[in-house]
């Protein structure tokens, strides 16, 4: 049986796991990370990890990885989280580590392959066109259209960094008013707080929408504003490219429900014509699985 291997590299811990072609999932590993391993040791044990994993040698893998790559040569090289990433040879240490080709190792950014999965296997099954969109410290996303993960020349989907507020608050990368700095969960805790809300910590957004839910108050009104200015950045994603398909995943988008009504408006003052009628707002669905899903689904022909 043909089995695509995927693994799924994070700040704490590695994921991978074994697919058929068709999405049949034949199983699931995962090993932390240990204070002080170099990206050797990291790799090291990904290798016996996937020789545990897979009923034969396999002959290519598929990986995700926080960071900047530079996909020709191989390396990572930024990862402003995982510093044993940063100017490693992936390509290098994985061929070494698990003896296959240096060709058959393949590469992608995390947020990327996690895209990938939804739209094979997840929030997204059966859209040609989607963003899946990651709510969490920041905003991340991957952007597929005709079925096939767009890049390109390397870094688009970064609808995080779509301005929405030219005078709005400074972001990491140097501009202002980008939507990370909007409609984050660190922006949610961030505006929370501003009002007075209960929301000490991001984990506390839990409590924001749960009120939200259960009443018309400060905190509805709060996450109706904020869905309206995730909805403007969306809604310049409709107008260049007509993604009709937006999938929701890290720990924020648990509150989607409460963001719905927001998103919808803001779409609607930033796109135009009959589209946003036709706009699906889905949750991803695979968890913490997705990742090495999507790198595995890297290896399609």
């Amino acid at each position: 049986m043909t089995a695509w291997i995927g693994v799924d590299v994070g700040g704490t811990s590695v994921k991978l796991g074994a697919v058929t072609p068709d999405g049949e999932r034949l199983g699931e590993r995962r090993f932390d990370i240990e204070p002080g391993w170099t990206a050797r040791d990291v790799f090291e044990r990904m290798a016996r990890e996937v020789a545990a994993l897979a009923t034969a040698p396999p002959h290519a893998i598929g990986i995700g990885l926080p960071g900047l790559l530079n996909r020709e040569r191989g390396r990572v090289e930024n990862s402003p989280n995982l510093p044993w990433l940063t100017d490693v040879d992936v390509r290098g240490l994985a061929s070494a580590a698990c003896g296959i080709p240096a060709a058959g190792i393949r590469l992608e950014n995390d947020a990327n392959v996690a895209a990938l999965g939804e739209i094979w296997l997840g929030g997204a099954a059966g859209a040609r066109n989607a963003l899946v969109v990651t709510l969490g410290t920041g905003i991340g996303g991957g952007l597929i259209l005709d079925g096939r993960l767009f890049l390109g020349e390397g870094l688009a989907g970064e609808i995080g960094h779509v301005t929405v507020a030219p005078d709005g608050p400074p972001c990491g990368c140097g501009s202002h008013g980008c939507l990370e700095t909007l409609a984050s969960a660190s922006a949610a805790t961030r505006r929370a707080r501003e009002l007075g809300l209960p929301a000490e910590s991001p984990g506390n957004l839990e409590r924001l929408a749960a009120n939200a839910r259960a009443a018309d108050g400060p905190e509805r009104a709060l996450l109706t504003s904020i869905g309206r200015d995730l909805g403007h950045g969306l809604g310049n994603v409709v107008c260049l490219l007509d993604v009709r398909t937006f999938v929701f995943g890290g720990g924020f988008a648990a509150a989607l429900d409460t963001l719905e009504s927001g998103i919808r408006s803001g779409l609607a003052e930033w796109a135009y014509g009959n589209r946003v009628a036709a706009v699906r707002l889905e949750r991803a669905t695979l968890g913490a699985s997705a990742g090495w899903i999507g790198a595995a689904r890297l290896l399609a022909p």
